[in-house]
């Protein structure tokens, strides 16, 4: 999964190259660029790329043969991979828009090792390893910056908002409300269609105490390109 999420990675550090080429090779008129970051609109999208949701921060990597944390942290953590999202934006004005988006991340699968300090709720059965699932939304104002000349179709971006990071597996059905933050490019292809690459982080919670998984939420994170018509 982690390889597949390089990958991902990888390729969306490319996109915005592709898009900076295309702009810059570009030559539209200037009447036609007028309405090309309309205001007063609304948008809606597709999210695909990559990222991780850090389980690996239990995981004791300081001193492994630490016999103190044996069965209460994590032993080993396998995580990261494609993530998807969908997306609902309001353009106030053409340098900024509120969003709306949900997001679901790769599963992450957690071991705690034979000698787990966890059980299966209402038993007394080890819990051994399990597999969680992690998925999020976020509210946010996202900032428009032009990149190039004035017949750009390029722009940069930065969001600021609030999220709740969502927690599901057989320990835990959980969530917090979390800060949310997010940057990348914009190409406004038409005055319709647009595309996205960006990257964006979701805190997540964790609490020092006897047995951390039981309080951890996420810290959701990917790399993600976008294809979103503006009404």
């Amino acid at each position: 999964m982690k390889k597949t999420a390089i990958r991902f990675n990888t390729l969306f550090l490319f996109v915005p190259l592709f898009l900076f080429f295309f702009s810059s090779c570009d030559a539209k008129n200037s009447d036609s660029h007028k309405n090309l970051f309309p205001s007063k609109t609304v948008y809606f999208g597709v999210n695909m790329g990559g990222g991780s949701t850090e389980w690996k921060y239990l995981v004791d990597t300081i001193d492994p043969a630490d016999s103190s944390t044996e069965g209460f942290t994590p032993v080993s953590v396998s995580e990261g991979g494609p993530s998807w999202g969908v997306v609902l934006g309001y353009d106030v004005s053409k340098n900024f828009a509120i969003e709306l988006q949900y997001m679901q991340f790769a599963d992450a699968n957690i071991s705690f090792g034979p000698d787990t300090a966890y059980v299966y709720p209402g038993t007394t059965t080890p819990l051994i390893d399990m597999i969680s699932k992690t998925d999020a939304y976020s509210l946010s104002g996202k900032f428009f910056v032009p990149v190039g000349g004035a017949n750009t179709h390029l722009r940069s971006f930065a969001a600021i908002g609030v999220g709740t990071v969502e927690r599901h597996d057989v320990l835990q059905n959980s969530s917090c409300v979390t800060p949310y933050v997010s940057a990348g490019l914009d190409y406004n292809f038409t005055a319709h269609w647009i595309v996205e690459s960006g990257f964006q982080y979701y805190t997540g919670f964790g609490a020092s105490q006897e047995l951390p998984a039981d309080s951890f939420i996420p810290f959701a994170w990917d790399a993600y390109g976008r294809l979103a018509y503006q009404i």
